[in-house]
């Protein structure tokens, strides 16, 4: 684009030539005519080897050869898919790789013809640092699992080696009972089919705690996740004596989210809400489910003691815990898991008609 050198326009390609942005201008044809320096910095080709030529040779093959049929469609119409509003594209360099890139494009005439101008900014290192940050909260939150099951471990070995000394029984007593009573035997092997399924159950549950992947997030029965971490924090119950009620935890509540991290949240809220009932002659520990507009609620509740007053400001800091052997990272995880999710997890303070008289943890989470 020509500047007649007026102060004014000096300061604008003086503007322009030093912006840490790119900065380019086409006609309704699509041809460049500004392509200032952060350009250059950005794609790898020079000002001479793309001023004249057609914007498209910067965008990746897929979007390329639709982008004049945009341009002529916006001018017919006035159906602005970009202009105006900006969005995070991809962008081809010279040597061929794609890269995100923020794009905003706004609208001017000069001399009666309608051009366009776009600002763009390389977004290659704020989304690498964005994958990074993924990939540091997904193994934060598998160092959780692990440390969950590591607190339970005595007690899950436990309860394992229940049904895997009942098979061993009962598949001698079957032996015994094979030539003389061969109905007893088939019942005996019966039975020891159903421990080995028990042991199974047990082990699965185990996995789908530890289990690392990727966040993979989809529509799942809110209540079938709470059924199963309840389950699995009864089997680490080695006296029997909490009573986990989930009978309030109503079924057919859809939520978009990742399955492992969320049964990961309940697993801890409920084993603390055991852990803090341990004086109480009658432990009670009650999950309850609502709905409020588009989030699904879901009240962890105990008959404990309550937090300590001096832990609660910090309750949700990593490394804070008031369990003799616990590393203090599991609602600092697990706060992290909600917010990700675009849901919340707090301790309420407001008393509610039917409460328990303990501690009790709200998990808003988005449904689906």
């Amino acid at each position: 684009m020509p500047f007649s050198g007026t102060h004014a326009e000096g300061q604008l390609q003086a503007l322009i030539g030093t912006a840490v942005d790119g900065i380019m201008s086409i006609d309704r044809h699509g041809i460049v005519d500004l392509y200032n320096p952060a350009c250059e910095r950005i794609f790898g080709w020079t000002p001479d080897e793309v001023i004249g030529r057609n914007v498209s040779m910067l965008m990746p093959p897929r979007y390329a050869h639709r982008h004049d049929g945009f341009i002529e469609r916006y001018i017919d119409t006035g159906d602005a898919r970009i202009i105006g509003i900006g969005r995070e594209v991809e962008g081809l360099r010279k040597d061929g790789s794609e890269f995100p890139m923020d794009l905003s494009v706004g609208e001017f005439e000069t001399g009666g013809d309608r051009r366009f101008v776009g600002i763009v900014r390389d977004l290659t290192e704020r989304v690498a640092a964005e994958r990074r940050l993924r990939e540091l909260q997904a193994q934060l939150s598998h160092m959780g699992r692990v440390s969950a099951v590591a607190e339970m471990g005595t007690a899950l070995a436990h309860e394992l080696n229940q049904p895997l000394t009942a098979i061993a029984l009962f598949l001698a007593a079957s032996d015994k009972a094979l030539e003389s009573d061969p109905a007893k035997a088939r019942s005996l092997f019966a039975r020891a089919q159903q421990e080995s399924q028990r042991a199974g159950d047990i082990v699965r549950r185990i996995r789908q705690m530890v289990e690392r992947g990727d966040d993979e997030r989809r529509d799942i029965e809110l209540s079938e996740l709470i059924t199963g971490a309840a389950e699995l924090c009864s089997v680490a119950d080695v006296d029997g004596r909490t009573a986990i009620d989930i009978s309030r935890a109503q079924s057919r509540i859809m939520i978009h989210a990742d399955a492992t991290q969320i049964r990961q949240v309940m697993v801890n809220l409920i084993r603390n809400a055991m852990d803090a009932t341990a004086a109480q002659k009658n432990r009670t520990v009650r999950v309850r489910t609502r709905l409020r507009e588009d989030m699904a609620e879901i009240d962890v509740e105990d008959n404990g003691p309550g937090i300590d007053p001096q832990v609660r400001p910090r309750l949700f800091s990593p490394f804070v815990t008031s369990k003799k052997d616990g590393l203090g990272i599991g609602l600092s995880i697990c706060r992290t898991i909600a917010e990700a999710h675009g849901g919340s997890l707090e301790l309420l303070d407001e008393p509610e008609p039917g409460a328990l008289s303990g501690a009790r943890f709200r998990l808003a989470l988005p449904m689906s």
